[in-house]
Formats: structure tokens, C-alpha cells, sequence
């Protein structure tokens, strides 16, 4: 799995500014990617969708969305439109510039953290005329021989963040300052128990949870006291059970919902834990 520092990438490593824009395309389907964002970004998505994994949350963004993320580590996928193309227009800004952007227009932080939850990590906001008509000109004046300085950058950000919080109010800001320091062992915890039926591999939960694989692995025996691996299959497997039994879902509808790949590889799994395939078991309790 490929890993990407951005904007990094986009500047070819040189210095990052404050603000930052860039449009991107492209016409070839990208897997899931391991991002470092060295940023917060507001992706302005035009075409295609986005599929975007932080440490407590996932979702997908269409075109008809847009989303703002906090610096930090996500993975992240891209879809091609009917059209076979991808297009965003990419809007990176450094905690520095949130901090000025609060002091000058006087938004204070106003919403409470519950510590017994993650913070928050990007929200996704649907276009109205007036930012479809932003991202537009925008767009407009990146493809024109004008060379946009970054003190109008800085602007064109201020006036698009200015216009979300009057609408959606001060929290389309001030979550991404918020600097709740969790343990280690505290986000490993959490990431792990919200992404159990994922899909996701152990590598790219060690990636979330900002760790080497093997500091994942060690670090997770010390909370669970077994293997990831052997913890993750045992509670996918105790909810199947529980999906044959009380949902009476067919085990063809199962495998793929509690995060394993095929049937063959689910029904194997089960019938090393309960002795019998998925199905047998169903019918036994039933006929209890």
C-alpha cells in the first residue's frame, strides 16, 4: 500500500505555505492509499467519490459533497465518475492559519469535548449555489495565466470558512483545533473497537492508530492480552452467531457484513470455532 505526505507531494517537498490550493485529476482508479496529511484540507470533490477512513469514523464523499479534514493520518480511496475521471479541487491551511483566522474574526471555542469520546476528525458538507459558484471561479482562475498569490489565497479561504461558519456555525472551525491528548493505548482501544467488522488490515489499523505494525501488535496484547488477529476473529465470529440466531440472516449475507472476504474463508473460520458450518449451526439452535 502506497503512503503519501500531503501537500507534500504536490510541492515536490519544497516549502509548504500557509495556504495552499491545488487542483487535481486524474483517470485512474486508486485503491485505498495510506495519507499523512500534514495539513487540514478541504476537498472540493467534482467528480467521481471518495472513500475516506479516519481512526473513529468512515464514509464516502460524492460529488455532491464536499469535506473538511483535520491533519493527521487517514486512508483514502478514489472512484472514477461514468465518466472514468476524477477531479477535486484540494485546499490545504496550517493550524497557524486556523489560530489567526479565530483571533480575527473572534470565534471562540465553544463546543465541549466529551473526553470519553474521539474528536471529531473531518466533517462533510453538501454544496449550495454559492460554494458550487466559489469552487467554480476558483477553478476558473487556477486554469488561466494568473498567478495567484499566496495573500489571496489566504483570502479566497478566508471568505469560503467566513461564509460556512455564518451558515453551519463556529463548529465548522473550531473542531479542528481542538487538542485532546488521548493515550496510545486509549486511541489503539478505540480504533480497533470501531473498525472490528471493517475490512480494514492490521496495517492500516497500525497506520490510524499512528504506529509501526509491530508496536500495534505489542502494544495491543497489552490491552487484550492475545493477538489482534485471533481477538478481531473471535468477535466476528461470536456476532455471526449471533446474526444466525437472532436475525436469522443466511450466512451468504453474513461473511461480508462482519468483515471477511469470501464465504469459503468465513465458513472455515466458523466451523474451527463451533465445530459445525454456519448453516448446521443455525439449524441446530433452531431446532433446540
Amino acid at each position: 500500500m502506497n503512503k503519501i505526505e500531503l501537500p507534500n507531494y504536490f510541492t515536490r517537498n519544497h516549502r509548504v505555505p500557509e495556504v495552499y490550493v491545488h487542483s487535481f485529476s486524474s483517470d485512474a482508479y486508486s485503491d485505498k492509499s495510506k495519507v499523512q496529511l500534514n495539513a487540514n484540507l478541504i476537498s472540493f470533490l467534482t467528480e467521481g467519490s471518495k472513500e475516506l477512513y479516519y481512526e473513529n469514523d468512515s464514509q464516502i464523499v460524492t460529488n455532491k459533497d464536499f469535506v473538511i479534514a483535520k491533519s493527521g493520518n487517514c486512508l483514502m480511496s478514489e472512484n472514477l465518475s461514468e465518466d472514468k475521471k476524477y477531479t477535486s479541487l484540494l485546499f490545504f491551511f496550517s493550524n497557524n492559519f486556523v489560530t489567526h483566522f479565530k483571533e480575527k474574526y473572534q470565534i471562540e471555542n465553544r463546543v465541549k469535548q466529551n473526553n470519553s469520546e474521539m474528536e471529531s476528525k473531518f466533517k462533510i458538507i453538501s454544496y449550495d449555489t454559492f460554494i458550487s459558484n466559489f469552487v467554480y471561479s476558483l477553478q476558473q482562475l487556477i486554469q488561466s495565466e494568473i498567478t495567484l498569490t499566496e495573500d489571496f489565497l489566504i483570502l479566497k479561504l478566508e471568505e469560503i470558512l467566513l461564509y460556512l461558519v455564518q451558515k453551519n456555525g463556529e463548529e465548522t472551525i473550531t473542531f479542528l483545533d481542538h487538542h485532546t491528548l488521548q493515550k496510545h493505548h486509549v486511541r489503539l482501544k478505540n480504533i480497533v473497537e470501531k473498525n472490528i467488522f471493517s475490512k480494514l488490515t492490521l496495517e492500516e489499523l497500525a497506520f490510524l492508530s499512528h504506529m509501526s505494525l509491530s508496536t500495534f501488535k505489542r502494544e495491543f496484547y497489552k490491552i487484550y492480552t492475545t493477538s489482534p488477529s485471533k481477538w478481531i476473529q473471535e468477535k466476528r465470529l461470536e456476532k455471526s452467531a449471533q446474526m444466525l440466531l437472532n436475525d436469522r440472516e443466511r450466512p451468504i449475507d453474513v461473511y461480508a457484513s462482519i468483515g471477511y472476504e469470501s464465504l469459503s474463508s468465513f465458513t472455515q473460520s466458523f466451523k474451527h470455532k463451533y465445530g459445525i458450518t454456519p448453516k448446521q449451526y443455525q439449524l441446530k439452535k433452531m431446532n433446540q
